[in-house]
């Protein structure tokens, strides 16, 4: 359990520092790091049913959402 978390948090700071995003999920009141957290439990979630990439991207947004944070455009 403890791998996988580590292998998910290295894939999530190595995606950040790829590129500049061009949106981000967003709650009213809520930290970078419960944001962080978030995004990370809907990942890993997503990819321990071994979902298909095609529709990855979708549930996380999904499982975001359900979490109360939505994908807002960063300018």
């Amino acid at each position: 359990m403890k791998r996988h978390l580590v292998v998910l948090g290295t894939m999530l700071v190595l995606s950040a520092c790829s590129s500049t995003p061009d949106s981000e999920y967003m709650k009213e009141g809520a930290s970078e790091a419960q944001r962080t957290d978030a995004l990370s439990e809907c990942q890993y979630q997503v990819k321990l049913n071994k979902i298909e990439d095609e529709e990855q991207e979708e549930l996380i947004n999904l499982c975001m959402q359900g979490k109360g944070f939505r994908l807002t455009a960063i300018e």
